[in-house]
């Protein structure tokens, strides 16, 4: 219950910060996918194969939302961060960017933006209906009795939204 709890949450957000006009200017776009995104999203989770087949993307205020459900094993993977072009962005605790990473399992949450998390995105393109880049990061335990640190590594996106 919890599980569908979080994904509903994280779809809720990505809907609301989605909604408003589409524009073609980078600064300033309020663009989502509108369940139209193409592209994947895949990283390796404490060990594991994951893989978004459908991820959905906003791109708002020049903030950027990612996430994805692999549906083979019900974990997402979900990440935010300020950006206005192209570069490294961090993902770590306490970070200036408001920058986020959460791994949800099941009841289970892992989070960067507690003591101990940490990450990093990095994006070679980003337009305003694509983006492409890398991502890892170590997320803390924060929920449904979640506890040690998830290891993200490996991880890939290009969506096109």
């Amino acid at each position: 219950m919890r599980r569908r709890s979080i994904v509903l949450l994280t779809a809720a957000v990505l809907f609301a910060v989605g909604c408003g006009s589409s524009s073609d200017s980078l600064t300033g776009t309020n663009t989502g996918n509108n369940n139209n995104a193409t592209g994947p999203m895949s990283a390796t989770i404490g060990g594991a194969a994951f893989v978004a087949v459908a991820p959905a993307v906003v791109f708002t205020n020049n903030i950027v939302s990612i996430a994805g459900i692999d549906v083979g094993t019900g974990t997402t993977i979900s990440f935010a961060f300020q950006a206005t072009a192209p570069g490294t962005f961090s993902l770590n605790f306490g970070n200036t960017i408001g920058g986020i990473a959460i791994v949800s399992k099941q009841s289970q949450g892992w989070v960067t933006y507690a003591q101990g998390g940490t990450g990093s995105v990095s994006v070679t393109t980003l337009t305003a209906h694509h983006v492409v880049g890398t991502f890892a990061f170590d997320a803390v335990g924060s929920s449904g009795g979640a506890t040690g640190v998830m290891h993200v590594t490996n991880g890939k996106f290009d969506i096109t939204f």
